[in-house]
């Protein structure tokens, strides 16, 4: 399981370019119940099982880092040159593409809305990173919505394909709103 959170944190690093070693993370156990990714204006209701990691390697990734069995989950804020969701994810998507390590046929696209109203799109794909000759099929899903500033934020959950978990997905669509 440690090699597996340790895949997941290097394809974030790399799918989003972002330099995670600038500031020294503290992590500690996350209770049950609303996280704020602020940055983003965004938040979620977490469930049990879930560390929180107070690191802030800066834009585009908005903390807390949130790693457990599921997963790992950030907030992204896009750049101002991505005016809506549908612009967004086709930026995304197009990055993605350009990952050698990506598995263009497993690249899915949807429109969503959550529970609390919250319009977006769900954009995901598989890749097969490797490391020390060790493939790890990993999904990255990217949950893409317009905050109240007008900027398009992500909740980015990433996971191996293997312990990829409904519940994760139930808990983005059900409780996902604007700060």
């Amino acid at each position: 399981m440690k090699y597996a959170i340790f895949a997941i944190a290097i394809t974030a690093v790399l799918v989003f370019g972002v330099d995670c070693g600038r500031k020294s993370a503290r992590s500690v156990a996350q209770q049950p119940g609303e996280v704020v990714f602020a940055r983003a204006g965004l938040s979620l209701v977490v469930g049990d099982g879930w560390q929180r990691i107070d690191l802030d390697p800066g834009v585009p990734v908005c903390p807390p880092t949130l790693v457990g069995p599921a997963g790992m989950i950030r907030a992204m804020i896009f750049d101002t040159n991505r005016p809506d969701p549908q612009t967004a994810a086709a930026k995304l998507r197009a990055s993605f593409e350009a990952n050698p390590d990506a598995d263009r046929a497993s690249f899915r696209q949807e429109d969503f809305t959550t529970e609390t109203g919250l319009a977006g799109v769900h954009l995901a794909y598989t890749a097969r990173p490797q490391k020390d000759g060790i493939v790890t099929e990993m999904r990255s899903h990217n949950y893409i919505v317009k905050n109240k500033e007008g900027r398009c934020v992500a909740i980015s959950y990433t996971v191996p394909s293997q312990a990829e978990a409904d519940s994760v997905h139930q808990m983005v669509r059900r409780t996902l709103r604007l700060e």
